[in-house]
């Protein structure tokens, strides 16, 4: 009996590896790992894909192909007839929007393709070009790698350093559905035949473009939205007569490790007064003014949180100035304040840009590095 029962297993076991299904051989599959859209010249859309080439006898490493089409989904059908074989879903890492072509339209529906679909990849992330797509598409990587690893490592480590926001499909589907919060999509473009992060895009709720945040405002961005996994590098030019310096010395460099944010929402009708305290604790990383930080350590202090509430209160008055909300406010508002949230929630983007925002901030030096 027991020789009968693992025989059967055997044979149970045997049929599994076998599967049900045809040999699919890599070398004919077209593995999509970079996707970008974009408007032509003329204003057309037109599709461009970055694939590897797995055959022995091709010379090029990976493929650019690209096609003009009404939809993505037409699009793959023209592009799957200029291909040998079949592409492979599901291996998707990045998807390029131009520039131009967020500045015109709402991006969303072009992209409804990819949320259909399970097969695929709703966990590429998301890059806006400043710029043609296509410049970034044939950028030479070969001294790095190919394109589609070259951006997702890219992506990966400004984000670890905290010079700009990551986000893929899944989570700009959410923040276009969200009432509470507006997207923000890292940006991207080339400068000398070099790709550049060069922070971050921010969108309307309509998904159009509304602005641009350079590398300092978005670590100011993910400080604001208490993203503080990593530390997040600031580099502040401070008053030069504060410290006795020249204006072209008075920098001072410091990673936040440590944030903690209380903030106080009160409503009178439907304006909205936020108060905001912000504590942070910092090592310094540079200064290039001499200071004697025994007794002058409370002073720099003070100053560099005078300047964190001086930056960060602009970078609340630029978003303000284009009605939007990356800052993830609505979503504290609604979680803690939910009655007056419904009644505000369809007009959030007056609400925000018109309400009164004091911020307070407090700094405390933790380390000043090995300075003898």
């Amino acid at each position: 009996m027991k020789n009968l029962r693992s025989i059967v297993l055997i044979w149970v076991a045997v049929l599994c590896l076998m599967g049900c299904g045809k040999e699919v051989y890599i070398e004919n599959q077209r593995f999509m790992i970079a996707e970008g859209i974009d408007l032509d010249d003329d204003d057309k859309f037109v599709i461009y894909t970055a694939s590897p080439v797995f055959s022995r006898e091709a010379t090029d490493k990976y493929k650019i192909t690209t096609a003009t089409a009404d939809t993505l989904r037409i699009g793959k059908k023209k592009l799957e007839s200029k291909i040998s074989g079949s592409f492979g879903p599901g291996k998707l890492q990045s998807i390029l929007i131009g520039k131009k072509m967020l500045q015109q339209i709402n991006v969303l529906p072009y992209l409804d393709v990819f949320f259909r679909d399970p097969k695929n990849e709703i966990n590429a992330n998301m890059i806006v070009v400043d710029g043609s797509v296509k410049d970034v598409m044939y950028a030479k990587t070969s001294d790095k790698g190919q394109l589609g690893s070259v951006l997702k490592l890219m992506l990966e480590s400004t984000y670890k350093a905290r010079i700009s926001v990551l986000t893929t499909l899944q989570k700009f589907h959410q923040q276009m559905m969200d009432n509470a919060i507006t997207p923000s999509i890292t940006e991207m473009r080339v400068d000398q035949g070099e790709l550049v992060v060069t922070g971050t895009t921010l969108l309307h709720k309509d998904g159009t473009y509304a602005t641009s945040l350079n590398n300092q405002e978005s670590s100011l961005l993910l400080l604001l939205q208490n993203n503080t996994k990593n530390p997040i590098p600031l580099t502040f030019h401070l008053p030069s007569e504060m410290f006795h310096t020249d204006e072209e010395m008075s920098y001072v460099s410091f990673n936040i490790n440590k944030v903690k944010v209380k903030m106080k929402p009160k409503f009178e009708g439907s304006h909205l007064t936020v108060d905001v305290l912000m504590k942070v604790q910092i090592d310094l990383m540079e200064r290039m003014f001499d200071l004697d930080m025994e007794r002058q350590s409370r002073q720099l202090e003070r100053a560099i949180a005078e300047e964190l509430k001086k930056e960060c209160q602009d970078l609340i008055k630029k978003a303000g100035k284009y009605q939007v909300y990356p800052f993830g406010l609505g979503i504290y508002v609604r979680s803690h304040d939910y009655k007056n949230w419904k009644k505000i929630e369809d007009n959030w983007g007056q609400v925000i840009s018109d309400a009164i925002i004091n911020m307070s901030t407090q700094v405390n030096i933790k380390s000043i590095g090995v300075s003898k």
